[in-house]
């Protein structure tokens, strides 16, 4: 589905010993890997490109000009600076370029403005993994967690422990906070109460939890996770139709094989889903479930796959145009990741680590054509930037 960065990423990981060999990785659908080994072989790939990188760094500010950004303020511990250029590319994730610059963006889902919960994985170590709940046991064991919950002894519980990294080892993602990413306070009370989550997650599962006696806290991140808030407003959109009926484009940059997966807005989670769609088992419903119940997507709880009607058909996938990452408003800006222009439900299948790799090399391509030219990321030639991404190994 993607290949090109995104491999050569994941080779050197698997040569360094921090993730499973890619070719035998991509069969399953996903690639574990260890974030130490993440951080080390992205520093090196950046640098040998010969890149200026700059860390520490927060875009305070944008000025524009006829049009166009000519320069970002960037805040860091050498204090204020404006950093030129021809040509932009956002890939704050939030689409803090396109706030700060005045380009027009949408936030959360249409009704409401409600945004997918925040939340964060770690990586928990002491697994017996030959001890793990199976069959009746793992059934004895959700109703635990569910008491739990009940108890307040969790706040909510996902019953997936996460894929292995190694031996004893699991990467866990359980924990949901309900917020807005742009507000500071919302990202300060998040980070706060999903740490406090993971340590009551190992305690209620060093109690309850066969083969998990032993187990103890890893890693967990600097920051807390987040899945959607700003969209920049493109030249296209992708929605959420797209993705389930495999929608191809002529203009497309980029691949996605993921599925609506939205993470409930209210950040509830019950014992087998954390989803948000039409079947929802959350009793009392939310109010967007009783208000909007025709905006939400399908699935069926019942059926033998409940996620079918979420993932693109066939087993195919869907692509991306690249309509999506240029802006609407302002012609050397372009975006990158699950910034770019979707709607809610598409966001929530393209927002995934894979996909916004394969978005982002097509947009730093394409933003290295327009800088060629006279920086318009709106006069790149499609045909042309397809054809470099496919000579560098992207999947297009």
């Amino acid at each position: 589905m993607i290949g090109g960065i995104a491999e050569e990423l994941c080779r050197a990981m698997a040569d360094l010993g921090a993730a499973a060999p890619y070719d035998q990785a991509v069969t399953t659908g996903g690639i574990r890997f260890e974030p130490e080994g993440f951080k080390l072989v992205c520093d090196e790939l950046v640098l040998e490109a010969g890149i200026a990188l700059r860390l520490h760094s927060l875009v305070a500010d944008a000025i524009t000009e006829d049009g166009r950004i000519g320069a970002l303020i960037l805040e860091s511990k050498s204090g204020r600076e404006a950093v030129l250029g021809k040509v932009f590319v956002d890939a704050t994730g939030d689409a803090d370029v396109v706030a700060r610059s005045g380009a027009s963006f949408t936030f959360g889902r249409e009704a409401d403005g409600r945004v997918e919960s925040m939340g964060s994985m770690f990586v928990v170590g002491g697994v017996h993994e030959d001890e793990l709940a199976t069959g009746n046991q793992a059934e004895a064991f959700k109703e635990k967690a569910e008491q739990a919950v009940e108890e307040d002894r969790i706040r909510v519980y996902n019953r997936s422990l996460g894929s292995r990294i190694r031996e004893g080892q699991r990467a866990v993602n359980a924990t949901r906070f309900p917020g807005d990413c742009t507000n500071v306070e919302d990202l300060t009370h998040g980070e706060i109460q999903v740490r406090r989550d993971t340590w009551d997650f190992i305690n209620f599962w060093r109690e309850e939890a066969p083969g998990m006696r032993d187990c103890y806290v890893l890693e967990t991140p600097t920051n807390i996770g987040l899945r959607e808030s700003r969209q920049m407003v493109g030249l296209e959109r992708v929605v959420g139709q797209d993705v389930v009926d495999a929608r191809r484009r002529d203009d497309a940059v980029a691949r996605c094989s993921y599925w609506i997966d939205i993470h409930c807005p209210m950040g509830r989670v019950k014992s087998n889903t954390h989803l948000c769609y039409k079947d929802c088992p959350n009793d009392p419903p939310c109010p967007f479930y009783e208000e909007h119940y025709d905006e939400l997507p399908d699935a069926d709880l019942e059926g033998d796959n409940p996620r079918a009607a979420l993932h693109p058909r066939d087993g195919l996938w869907f692509d991306i145009p690249y309509g999506a990452l240029v802006s609407a408003d302002l012609p050397n800006l372009l975006a990158a990741g699950r910034c770019i222009s979707l709607d809610h439900q598409a966001m929530a299948a393209a927002r995934v680590m894979g996909p916004c790799m394969a978005i982002g090399q097509a947009a730093g391509e394409a933003a290295a054509m327009a800088a060629e030219g006279d920086g318009d990321a709106q006069d790149v030639e499609v045909c042309e930037l397809q054809q470099r991404l496919r000579s560098n190994g992207a999947a297009v």
